[in-house]
C-alpha cells in the first residue's frame, strides 16, 4: 500500500486497475470515451481506492487513455469503506464530466438510503444532484415496503454534520399547539415537552405572536432567554412595527384576515429558510435573511411614516411603490424559474 497522501498524483500501470462501482445504470459510454480520447487534452488524474486499486472516478478518462495506446495514467488514492467510495463517486459525477441521468441519480438516492438512512433528505440532495423533496419521495416509498420494526425514527445528519430528530417538524408543530393553548408556560416547559430547544420555542412565540393582532395583556411575560443556538438575527424573522416616536399619531388600519393569512405563509417560508444548512451556514445565505429580516423592518415602519404622508403626495407616493411592487414580483417570478438541480440555484433568463 502507497504511503502517498491523498492530494499525491502517481501513475500506475492501466492494466493494475479494477472497474469503478459506478452509479451509471448504463455504464461506460463509448461514444463518450472516443470523443475524449479524440480530443487531444490532458486528463485530470483519475480516483482511485488505495487499497483496492478499484476507479472511483474516471472509468472515461482510463477507457481513453486505453483508446490512446497509453499503458500509464495518474491517479489521486482515496481512502474508506466501500460505500463511502460510492458516495464520492456520485459526487465528483455530478460534479463534471459526463452528466448522471435522472434515473442514475434516483437509484443512487436509493442506494445511498440503504447504507446511510441517518443521513438528512438535503445532506442526499447534495450529493445526488436532485431535490430534497425527490430524496424524501425514495425515503418514503422505502419506508412503506419495510417492516414497521425497521423504520424506527433515528437522527438524522445534515451537511452541517449535526444530527437532528427525523420527526422535528412534528415536535414544532406541538411546540405551537402548546404555546397557542398556554400563553403562560415559560418557553423551557415548552421547549421540554415539544422536544425542542429553547431558542426554537422562542421564535416560535414571536411567529404566534405576529400572526395575532397584538399581545396578550394578560399574558405572563416570560423571564430573559439567552438564545445560543442560532444567530441573533434568526430568533425575529417577523418584526413587529416599531412605536412612533415622531410624535405623529398613525391611523388606524382594520386587519385583513387575508393579510394575515398571507404573513403566516410568509412566516412559515422564512422558517424554511432559516432551517436549511445551504442557509443558514453560509455567508451568503445569512446575508439573505438579514436582508429579508430588513424589508419586513421596512415595511413595518413605512406603515408609520404612510400616517404622516401631505394628501397632495399620494399619487407620486403611489407610483414609487408601485414601481417597487412590480420589481419584487419580477424577482419572485424569476426564482419561479429556476433550476435545482444542474448547478447551483439561479435566475433563469
Amino acid at each position: 500500500m502507497s504511503d502517498a497522501s491523498p492530494s499525491t498524483i502517481l501513475t500506475v500501470p492501466v492494466a493494475s486497475l479494477l472497474p469503478a462501482d459506478s452509479p451509471r445504470l448504463l455504464g461506460l459510454d463509448e461514444g463518450h470515451a472516443r470523443a475524449l480520447a479524440e480530443s487531444g487534452s490532458e486528463f485530470e488524474p483519475i480516483l482511485v481506492h488505495r487499497d483496492t486499486g478499484r476507479v472511483v472516478d474516471g472509468m472515461h478518462r482510463l477507457r481513453a487513455a486505453v483508446l490512446r495506446g497509453e499503458h500509464r495514467i495518474a491517479v489521486r488514492h482515496v481512502d474508506g469503506a466501500s460505500a463511502d467510495l460510492f458516495i464520492q463517486s456520485v459526487r465528483a459525477n455530478t460534479g463534471h464530466g459526463l452528466p448522471l441521468t435522472p434515473g442514475d441519480r434516483k437509484a443512487a438516492v436509493l442506494r445511498i438510503l440503504l447504507t446511510h438512512p441517518h443521513w438528512s433528505d438535503r445532506a442526499i440532495a447534495a450529493v445526488t444532484g436532485v431535490s430534497p423533496k425527490t430524496v424524501g419521495v425514495v425515503r418514503g416509498k422505502r419506508s412503506t415496503e419495510e417492516s414497521p420494526q425497521s423504520n424506527a425514527e433515528v437522527p438524522r445528519v445534515g451537511r452541517d454534520g449535526r444530527a437532528r430528530p427525523a420527526d422535528m417538524p412534528e415536535r414544532r408543530r406541538k411546540a405551537r399547539s402548546l404555546l397557542a393553548e398556554r400563553p403562560r408556560a415559560t418557553l423551557r416547559e415548552v421547549a421540554q415537552e415539544a422536544g425542542v430547544s429553547v431558542s426554537t420555542a422562542h421564535r416560535l412565540r414571536q411567529e404566534l405572536r405576529s400572526c395575532t393582532d397584538g399581545p396578550d395583556p394578560d399574558a405572563r411575560t416570560p423571564a430573559p432567554v439567552t438564545v445560543r443556538e442560532d444567530p441573533p438575527y434568526l430568533t425575529s424573522l417577523v418584526v413587529a412595527a416599531p412605536p412612533c416616536r415622531s410624535g405623529l399619531t398613525s391611523v388606524p388600519v382594520p386587519v385583513d384576515p387575508a393579510s394575515r393569512g398571507a404573513a403566516r405563509m410568509r412566516v412559515r417560508a422564512m422558517d424554511v429558510l432559516s432551517n436549511d444548512p445551504s442557509i443558514r451556514f453560509t455567508d451568503s445565505g445569512r446575508a439573505l435573511l438579514r436582508w429579508l429580516n430588513g424589508q419586513a423592518q421596512g415595511l413595518a415602519a413605512g406603515e408609520q411614516l404612510l400616517a404622516a404622508v401631505p394628501p397632495h403626495c399620494a399619487h407620486a407616493l403611489t407610483e414609487v411603490m408601485s414601481h417597487y411592487a412590480r420589481e419584487w414580483e419580477r424577482l419572485a417570478a424569476g426564482m419561479q424559474r429556476t433550476d435545482p438541480v444542474n448547478g447551483p440555484w439561479r435566475v433563469v433568463r
